[in-house]
């Protein structure tokens, strides 16, 4: 998903700034279920002592789960959010120093996309021109808020944050395939696995949710979770391969990997796309290793580290799937929908 290539919208941009944006450290993704939480209840403003409690709670849970939560050696509210977890800090005294030291960075840090300033505000700083320092919370953050999708994107922010952790955790970046994370078609979620274990990871729903920006790969239909459009994962070269002499990355692996609407799956079955819908999976892979995604390692080494081995390890693939499964299927895009998938 490319907020870039279609309209811009509150939903794109904001996933465009978790999936996008800098993960120097996991504040961005306390600091952003936070917002969607006070914007849920329809307040426009709001101190920095009151987003305090439940953006340090975030991040002593975290720091529960995985004690790694950034890159910087040493940082002084994650300490604090240490020693409330030891037991050596009280809640009142972490929420003073969460005000003090958690939001010196990440609220310039958010809205910035690229080093620029993404093209949807979501709040304005009012720190230094308030005797209540804090944030006014924009119109585009509460209509958000109360959407049809902001339970996806609390998800999304939890499943990317989960990534990051994983990453840092076991060294995918150096290691690359060892640990590395599967696919369990059962639970449908990445799984670590190791020699000793199994670990739910995340869910793949919500891992590629936000690159498809809610939309179905095919038809560009809106899906969301809980919904009679709910998102089904696909593979777009089909399971079946396996049993048919395959020879080519594995078709179980996240490169191959959308989600559907549930008519397109049906609709599809056990037959590849038409090739003319292709240039959109190439994208979205190339999407997910621009971005710095956690697994971006783990899809280079599937299927190349360049785009230009890229574009021809999927070339190569599709063709050996139309010989052995020569019927294909043509996808059917919604009318009044402006694709830019289909073609390039």
């Amino acid at each position: 998903m490319d907020y870039r290539r279609g309209v811009v919208t509150g939903e794109s941009v904001w996933r465009a700034i978790v999936l996008y944006g800098a993960n120097s450290a996991t504040y961005k993704f306390a600091f952003g279920a936070t917002l969607l939480d006070v914007a849920a209840s329809g307040r426009d403003h709001v101190a920095l002592d009151e987003l305090a409690p439940r953006y340090a709670e975030l991040l002593c849970q975290a720091l529960q789960r995985q004690p790694r939560q950034g890159t910087a050696p040493r940082s002084k509210f994650l300490d604090a959010c240490r020693a409330f977890n030891a037991g050596e800090l009280d809640r009142d005294a972490l929420h003073r120093r969460t005000v003090q030291f958690g939001f010196n960075n990440v609220i310039d840090a958010f809205p910035q996309l690229g080093g620029d300033q993404a093209p949807v505000r979501y709040y304005e700083d009012r720190r230094k021109k308030s005797a209540a320092p804090g944030l006014v919370l924009r119109d585009e953050l509460l209509e958000l808020a109360r959407s049809v999708h902001a339970q996806d994107l609390d998800a999304e922010i939890a499943a990317r944050w989960r990534l990051v952790e994983t990453a840092w955790a076991t060294g995918i970046s150096d290691a690359v395939l060892a640990p590395a994370l599967v696919y369990d078609r059962d639970t449908e979620c990445l799984v670590l696995q190791t020699k000793q274990r199994r670990k739910s990871v995340t869910g793949v729903v919500v891992v590629l949710n936000g690159y498809q920006d809610g939309r179905c790969a095919y038809c560009n239909r809106a899906i969301a979770q809980g919904t009679k459009t709910r998102p089904i994962v696909e593979h777009v070269l089909p399971y079946r391969l396996r049993t048919r002499h395959w020879v080519g990355p594995d078709v179980d692996a996240i490169w191959n990997l959308v989600l559907s609407c549930e008519p397109c799956n049906q609709a599809k079955g056990g037959r590849p796309p038409h090739e003319t819908w292709m240039p959109w999976l190439e994208q979205r892979n190339n999407d997910l290793i621009e971005s710095r995604h956690p697994l971006r390692e783990i899809l280079m080494a599937q299927t190349g580290a360049t785009t230009v081995v890229r574009h021809s390890t999927l070339k190569l693939a599709y063709q050996r799937a139309t010989e052995l499964l020569p019927v294909v299927w043509t996808p059917r895009i919604e009318k009044g929908i402006d694709v830019w998938r289909i073609g390039g």
